[in-house]
């Protein structure tokens, strides 16, 4: 009986150890039910175990660049971190005209993590000078960087670093006005349709009805060729001029471009735009069937009875959808509190956060089945067709973006809009957009 009981404790201390080994150290009850698990420092000696800074007294400096108030951050994320850090104090500093990062990098205040978009990041943190590769750092505490999405953790890398971290993802997706749709006795569009088909659909529901001119298909423009799925960018980054006036660029615009808008009705209901459409047309006019737009829209309409699907697919490019288009958290290289800054991003980025922000409709950037299928779950829009419209297609490798985009996709879209009205034709126009756009890249420069 003696042999059997020392027998039993001897396998006991081996399990406890093997199990305290794979979890890096021993754990912060408290956090691991708060849904976060990370190892505490136990003031022993830590040699083979990761060293935690969550118990640290630290003040760091969040600056919002979307300019999103503080209500906002803090419903999104600030109150979850207050509660994940007690010891930490947060500032969140919103982007205004007297706020901004130039004026904190003048003055020399406090920095430590930047919240911006992917496109915002370019003419910030990019060219501010405060971007710090946390390559190192992440190794560090054992960031990995396999839980996230391929092609998510790739538009942070497309920067030449790892600057920060995805938070929360976006991208294309194809909303549609069942009213229109019931109206007109048509079947709703389908995930997994390819452009061919939706392009066709939107010609049957482009029609004049009861003094209505409906329009079938409407893309934002801007937004399809900036995600769009060949990965095709504004500007090639090794020449630094425009990539836009060649067989695969043409052969993007017509169909995202050109296409849909071949219907009698569209050139004319356009010319009294004088512009191309837009998310407030399709929430406020009430006439257009199908609108391509990036994620987001759906706290905005409430005018109609709408649902969404999966961006449709080129037959060349099957299961592959929009590049994506998150929210980064990036740290500043005058932060003083780095480690601690590290921890705030291994929190947000963790499974169990993620879980969070999945549930409130918020997308993941984590590649985790079980996460994506609880996405909008705890929303107002949990009967909505938002898992397989977000998730079915894999994402798209991300575009290196330039501080020169801009230049290029202003008179790209005018032009497009000339090709539409019948103004000029679409050679033509990416001769012009190509010149345009070369000239001002080379005054910038």
């Amino acid at each position: 009986m003696k042999l059997a009981r020392g027998l039993s404790h001897t396998l006991l201390f081996v399990f406890l150890s093997v199990c305290t080994a794979c979890n890096g150290g021993s754990y912060d009850n408290t956090r691991q039910e708060n849904g976060f698990g990370t190892p505490t420092n136990t003031g022993e000696n830590t040699t083979n175990q990761e060293q935690s800074y969550e118990n640290d007294s630290a003040e760091l400096v969040i600056y919002g660049n979307p300019g999103d108030s503080e209500e906002v951050w803090n419903d999104r994320i600030g109150d979850a971190l207050k509660k994940a850090f007690p010891n930490y104090k947060f500032t969140y500093i919103q982007k205004s005209k007297k706020n901004t990062l130039d004026s904190m990098i003048v003055t020399g205040e406090q920095l430590d993590l930047i919240y911006d978009s992917v496109s915002g990041a370019v003419n910030s943190m990019m060219s501010t000078g405060l971007k710090f590769d946390m390559s190192d750092l992440a190794k560090k505490h054992k960031v990995d960087l396999s839980r996230f999405d391929p092609a998510t953790i790739g538009v942070v890398k497309q920067f030449g670093g790892l600057y920060g971290l995805p938070i929360h993802n976006g991208g294309l997706v194809l909303y549609f006005n069942k009213d229109i749709f019931d109206k007109f006795g048509v079947g709703y569009p389908q995930d997994g349709m390819t452009w061919d088909e939706a392009i066709e659909l939107g010609k049957k529901m482009t029609r004049f009805v009861d003094g209505v001119q409906y329009l079938g298909l409407v893309n934002s423009i801007s937004h399809v060729l900036s995600l769009n799925s060949y990965s095709l960018p504004y500007v090639d980054s090794t020449t630094g001029k425009t990539a836009i006036n060649n067989d695969n660029y043409r052969k993007l615009v017509e169909t995202l471009g050109i296409a849909p808008s071949q219907t009698a009705g569209y050139k004319e209901a356009l010319a009294k735009k004088k512009r191309t459409f837009n998310a407030n047309d399709f929430r406020d006019d009430l006439n257009i069937a199908m609108f391509v737009m990036n994620f987001g829209l759906q706290d905005s309409i409430t005018k109609f009875n709408w649902d969404m699907v999966s961006l449709p697919v080129f037959k060349d490019r099957p299961g592959i959808g929009t590049q994506p288009y998150p929210n980064i958290l990036f740290m500043s290289n005058i932060s003083k509190h780095k480690d601690q800054a590290m921890e705030v991003l291994k929190y947000l980025t963790s499974d169990e956060y993620q879980m969070i922000l999945s549930k409130k409709g918020y997308v993941p950037v984590v590649n985790n089945d079980q996460i994506k299928k609880a996405f909008m779950k705890d929303s107002a829009f949990a009967n909505k067709n938002m898992v397989n419209a977000m998730f079915k297609n894999q994402f798209a490798s991300p575009i290196r973006r330039t501080e020169f985009d801009g230049l290029v996709s202003g008179p790209l879209l005018q032009n497009i809009t000339k090709v539409i009205l019948g103004e000029t034709d679409l050679n033509t126009a990416l001769r012009t957009v190509e010149e345009t756009a070369n000239n001002a890249i080379a005054q910038k420069k």
